[in-house]
């Protein structure tokens, strides 16, 4: 949802740039699109980062291991 949003705000900026006095108003809608663009990219998951390090065990010096 915030991908649409990011992309109609974004041609809202850009048309607004067309109409008379629309400059006023173009920064708010293209500070619209980029809120909308992070927040879409922060709710991506991230399935293709492989781990370095192995998960650690914390209690392994009292196991043994």
């Amino acid at each position: 949802m915030s991908v649409l949003v990011a992309v109609v705000s974004l041609f809202a900026a850009l048309a607004l740039l067309l109409v008379p006095g629309g400059v006023l108003f173009a920064p708010f809608a293209l500070g619209l699109s980029l809120l909308a663009l992070v927040g879409a990219l922060g709710g991506l998951d991230h399935r293709t980062v492989r781990q370095h390090d192995p998960p650690m065990n914390p209690r392994a010096w009292r196991d043994g291991s």
